[in-house]
């Protein structure tokens, strides 16, 4: 999670959508000019200034700090100033549930990129044990950008339309736009199975159901 005092934005990390990449891409405003944080191994302690604030990155880091990056809203608004909180931009990404569901599959399990097409589908459809919706759940983040049931952001860089987004709110913000690193990308493959793919009639529409929040507020479909 990141706060700019300098730029005025507040920007809530969701899961799998891309989050740490637009999160390192937009650092510096919320750091001191003399200071620099790494790009490439992400997790670090928190950084707190007049500047801002940057959210610690990393499981084990995290836990130790006051800040950090998958904090939920409810968390950040109870924590800042409320005229920070009501007066600032706050942004996050978004992703179609049912695309996110597949990445989460490939990043839990990394080594089936390499199979054949209908051996990864098999896979994931095994995986998504149809007796135990656990592994479904895995990227319901509603938590984290939603209070009392509605979404807190005011902007959304949705991950199907992330540049258009992301340069959008730049120029909104009169940030710079600096480059989105790809961080953590790649474990479906150089081969992309389309997300459709991957299910049948049932999966689909138990994901529906556990997402039903955010597909009524985003308009997402299958």
């Amino acid at each position: 999670m990141l706060v700019s005092h300098t730029k005025k934005f507040i920007y809530i990390k969701t899961v799998k959508t891309a989050g740490t990449s637009v999160e390192v891409a937009l650092q510096d405003y919320c750091l001191p000019p003399d200071v620099k944080l790494p790009t490439e191994n992400v997790a670090s302690d928190a950084s707190i200034s007049n500047y801002g604030i940057v959210g610690a990155r990393g499981s084990d880091v995290a836990q130790k700090n006051e800040w950090y990056n998958h904090m939920p809203a409810s968390q950040i608004k109870a924590q800042l100033e409320p005229e920070v909180w009501e007066g600032y931009t706050k942004i996050c990404n978004i992703r179609n549930p049912w695309d996110k569901t597949v990445s989460w599959f490939h990043f839990r399990n990394p080594g089936v990129k390499s199979l054949p097409e209908e051996e990864i589908v098999a896979a994931f459809r095994a995986f998504m044990n149809p007796e135990d919706d656990s592994n479904l759940t895995i990227g319901l983040d509603t938590h984290i950008y939603f209070i009392n049931g509605v979404p807190v952001a005011d902007e959304y860089i949705r991950y199907d339309t992330m540049s258009a987004d992301y340069n959008r709110i730049c120029q909104k913000l009169d940030l710079d736009a600096p480059p989105i690193p790809e961080l953590k990308r790649g474990p479906r493959g150089k081969k992309t199975v389309p997300y459709q793919k991957y299910y049948d009639t049932e999966l689909r529409d138990r994901v529906a159901d556990i997402y039903a929040k955010e597909i009524d507020a985003f308009g997402w479909s299958f």
